[in-house]
């Protein structure tokens, strides 16, 4: 299918998302701006991308499958620089890795960046990492190896040195048109009815600009600026980004903060309608001129809001939105399970993760860059409990040490009153950092086992975190660096030791691993997941594939509702063990 194929099926979609977002604009005349956009983008599409492009529109659901597993990691943490990077492919191949997600890759702006989050250069390579033509030989070595890379779009906001804001600093009313800037009397009646992200380190939403003559918006940081979606410059400012980045051989999105792009007065700004369009107008887009590319939502949002990520029908068919959606919902119930040695808010969650659209996915995982959010299960908790807070809050006690617990986390952005989250890395949350001796080790990785094969059973596009492999724990050195003291999620982000891949504990880990990875694939099991019954609270059952896969969430031995082969030790099971993982052979 060729690109004029491809814009006749597809335009219609788009421009229904632009007449949505802006009505009041000149349709024909914003339309004469994207469609020579389009055009010129597909006309540098290097031919290995046009090639991929022809494979994937034949294979639509070509990262639904049993073998797509994943691989998230900071480029400085795990290789130093983008050349040092492609140096360890090995690695992630012997992980089955076929889908690599870098954090913090493009140019970030000086001094803090919110672990580059804050993009001063969405079209260049943070410098110390090293250039996009390192990237384009990354991408090279990463096709080969059947492993796709996906970058990090900032979509809510820039750096406050991007040349962008820097132009609006200074005067340029075209530029100033790319932020929200209002009075201080506005900010101040905005800030009363919004809800904040960080209360402890950025308290506020608005920040004062003194060069600007107002507030500009500030959701997260106060040196970033978020972007006026209202105004179709940015639109195409933003398409224009990611069809250039696209071309450079990135294969994948991950869409930064999405339920934040829309700002409505009277409303919390978050998951509103136009925000989808936004993103659907991207997908349209990228389905036209590069449609090899994936898009990743970030939508840390309740679980009930996450569906629409996906894409929706709106009465003229079905507008597809984001190929794949962290199922955030899913990793935190996980911990919850953990926490209370219940499997009934996982098997909830579980529950929620089915009816997928055709040509989509989740992305799961135990654990990731960011902290573990406890409120976006506070509305499936309340289902069977009236008192999801105090539930939660004693959830994150018991990860943050309290008691007889074995889990060393550490609170993130609260003040003891607050329920917002929690840090530490995988093992240091499964208890492998306070471990003492074989036996507690020994539970450690059962429970590690346990969260990962959470993540790969219930058929999302499971990644593993760089490091969580190696057992790394805490690394409580980040509160000496200047630059990373003030945010604690520098606690679950240690520089990757590659020594500590010949230990022990990383054999275990990464042997659990390989054996679940293998049992899936043999299990032809990938997309929404099924829950099964199992007659026990603490054990949690779901179908993979052909497959049953239990999971003892308790700490004492339970009898299986089933018995049959287990995938993973080849043994006959009637019984499963604390915190173990039985695979039964369908």
């Amino acid at each position: 299918m060729t690109i004029a194929h491809r814009l006749d099926a597809i335009a219609p979609r788009l421009r229904r998302q632009l007449a949505r977002l802006y009505p009041s604009h000149d349709q024909a005349a914003l339309w004469a701006q994207v469609e020579p956009l389009l055009h010129a983008r597909a006309a540098e599409r290097p031919p290995a991308m046009q090639a991929l492009d022809a494979a994937r529109v034949a294979d639509p659901d070509w990262f639904v499958r049993p073998d797509m597993l994943g691989y998230s990691t900071y480029v400085d943490r795990f290789g130093g620089t983008v050349a040092g990077l492609a140096a360890h492919v090995d690695h992630l191949q012997a992980l089955g890795t076929r889908y690599l997600h870098v954090l913090a890759l493009l140019k970030a702006r000086v001094g803090d960046s919110d672990g580059g989050f804050a993009v001063a250069d969405y079209l260049a390579v943070e410098p110390r990492l090293g250039t996009m033509a390192d990237v384009e030989q990354l991408t090279e070595r990463l096709r080969a190896a059947r492993i796709s890379l996906c970058v990090d779009l900032a979509l809510n906001h820039t750096a406050d040195d991007h040349r962008w804001a820097r132009a609006a600093r200074a005067g340029d009313p075209f530029y100033r048109d790319f932020y929200i800037i209002v009075d201080a009397a506005e900010a101040a009646a905005r800030d009363a009815e919004l809800p904040q992200v960080f209360p402890t380190t950025a308290p506020g939403n608005f920040t004062p600009v003194p060069e600007l003559g107002g507030h500009v918006r500030t959701t997260f940081y106060p040196f970033q600026w978020d972007l006026n979606w209202r105004n179709p410059n940015v639109f195409l400012a933003m398409l224009d980004i990611a069809l250039r980045l696209a071309n450079h051989g990135f294969e994948a999105f991950r869409l930064d903060s999405t339920a934040f792009l829309w700002k409505q007065a009277g409303t919390d700004c978050r998951n509103l309608p136009e925000a989808h369009y936004i993103v659907r107008a991207l997908r349209a887009a990228l389905d036209i001129v590069a449609p090899a590319t994936l898009l990743k939502a970030e939508a840390i949002v309740p679980t009930a809001l996450v569906p629409p990520y996906f894409g929706v029908d709106e009465g003229e068919g079905f507008e597809p939105e984001c190929h794949l959606v962290y199922n955030n919902s899913l990793m935190v119930a996980g911990w919850v399970g953990l926490a209370e040695r219940s499997a009934q808010l996982p098997q909830a969650i579980v529950a929620a993760s089915g009816g997928l659209p055709p040509g989509a996915n989740w992305l799961s995982y135990a654990r990731c860059h960011d902290d573990i959010g406890w409120g976006a299960v506070l509305g499936d908790l309340r289902a069977f409990d009236p008192a999801p807070e105090r539930r939660l809050a004693a959830a994150a006690r018991f990860l943050h040490g309290a008691g007889d617990s074995w889990a060393r986390g550490v609170p993130f952005q609260s003040d003891g009153a607050i329920l917002h989250g929690s840090n530490g890395t995988l093992a240091a949350l499964a208890g492998l950092e306070a471990a003492s001796d074989g036996a507690e080790r020994e539970a450690a990785f059962r429970r590690i086992a346990l969260l990962n094969a959470l993540s790969i059973a219930s058929g999302g596009l499971s990644t593993t975190y760089m490091g969580d492999e190696a057992g790394l724990t805490n690394d409580y050195g980040y509160a000496d660096d200047p630059e990373r003291a003030h945010d604690g999620r520098w606690l679950h982000r240690p520089a990757m030791d590659w020594t500590a891949l010949d230990t022990p504990a990383a054999r275990r880990i990464t042997a659990d691993l390989a054996a679940l990875y293998a049992a899936r694939i043999a299990s032809r099991g990938a997309g929404a997941p099924t829950p099964l019954p199992t007659g026990d609270p603490a054990l949690l059952g779901i179908a993979c594939g052909r497959d049953a896969v239990y999971l003892n969430f308790g700490d004492r031995p339970l009898a299986l509702p089933e018995t049959g082969r287990d995938r993973l030790t080849g043994a006959r099971c009637t019984q499963i063990p604390a915190w173990g993982v039985i695979w039964l052979e369908g």
